[in-house]
């Protein structure tokens, strides 16, 4: 009810952008898979320059941006659905919030997209 995944921000090239697949998505390599497959079209993804970061929303995540124990900068996405509420998605991304600082350090920002936020500058 609360998918979240994470990118390796440095292996992102340009924007990343939550859109519905086109009809020229290329072909990518997702976790756990042997070959490589474009996403269907209006499919929702997340994507960069390059192509498919992520497919079916936040749920099956590409190869190439995954985080790994080499990774020194990444972005958690975290969505929020029915029966949630924006008030509830709030209270667990603090949660998760607290629990980086104490397991992982670092500078943490938390921002929330929604119908009046729609896009943030990092």
């Amino acid at each position: 009810m609360i998918p979240l995944g994470g990118e390796d921000v440095d292996m992102i090239k340009g924007d990343l952008r939550l859109t519905f697949a086109g009809e020229n998505e290329e072909a990518v390599l997702l976790l756990g898979d042997k070959e490589a497959r474009a996403p269907h079209v209006g499919e929702i993804i997340y994507r960069d320059a390059i192509s498919t970061i992520c497919r079916r929303w936040n749920w099956r995540e590409a190869e190439r941006t995954k985080l790994t124990e080499n990774t020194k900068n990444c972005i958690l996405i975290l969505e929020g659905l029915p029966p949630f509420t924006k008030q509830g998605v709030k209270m667990i991304t603090e949660e998760l919030k607290e629990l980086i600082k104490k397991y992982c350090g670092g500078e943490i920002k938390c921002l929330i997209l929604d119908k009046e936020n729609r896009e943030v500058l990092i």
